[in-house]
């Protein structure tokens, strides 16, 4: 969902975020129907098709998400750190 809300930052198509994000189309279905719900993306239709936009809201939980995502990467500490008890 994270790569869904990233992808429709812009603006984008369903066909380009299955592509993008590498998803089936039920996934992409799913997925966008809940960010709807949850109004973290928005579906714009004109005449060139329907393109799904990341809101505020969802602007802020990608924030908020990317920081998360960051926060559990391993650490790139040397195993020779102070803090580590040698066995």
């Amino acid at each position: 969902m994270g790569d869904v809300l990233a992808l429709a930052t812009s603006g984008i198509k369903k066909t380009h975020i299955m592509y993008k994000a590498n998803l089936s189309y039920e996934q992409v279905h799913l997925y966008l129907s809940e960010l709807m719900g949850k109004r973290l993306v928005t579906q714009d239709v004109s005449g060139d098709g329907v393109v799904y936009r990341t809101t505020e809201k969802g602007r802020e939980f990608l924030v908020h998400y990317t920081h998360l995502v960051e926060f559990l990467e391993e650490p790139e500490y040397p195993l020779s750190a102070p803090y580590v008890a040698a066995r």
